[in-house]
């Protein structure tokens, strides 16, 4: 059975290019636009993974993922523009462990980092 992978994140763009090499590597996916749509999601549909932007609309991903860590410990990768201390510290404080900052890596290096934490 394929595994699921929620993707968080407002760029179209980015969601769409993911999703596709996600799906061809075998995942299904689903995604959210915004961090309240994506604790809706995390909650409704189980993921086993969820790729997480930071800021966002509506509600960003560090406050999603405090929110989320109160019922599921759902593995994250927060995957943002952001490269900076502060962020990096908010993030695994909410409770992210794997943070990778999106200009740094390749499709196939995200990919790479899921099937490493799905494996486990």
């Amino acid at each position: 059975m394929s595994k699921k992978i929620l993707i968080v994140e407002d760029e179209k763009a980015l969601v769409k290019v993911l999703s596709k090499e996600l799906a061809n590597s075998g995942f299904k996916v689903i995604s959210a636009r915004n961090g309240q749509e994506g604790l809706g999601l995390a909650q409704t549909e189980n993921p086993d993974l969820i790729l997480l932007d930071i800021v966002m609309p509506v509600m960003d991903g560090v406050t999603m993922l405090k929110k989320l860590r109160q019922k599921n410990d759902v593995p994250v990768i927060v995957l943002t523009n952001l490269n900076d201390k502060e962020h990096l510290e908010q993030a695994m404080a909410a409770g992210s462990y794997n943070f990778l900052v999106k200009s740094n890596y390749s499709l196939a290096d995200i990919i790479n980092k899921i099937n490493q934490i799905l494996s486990k």
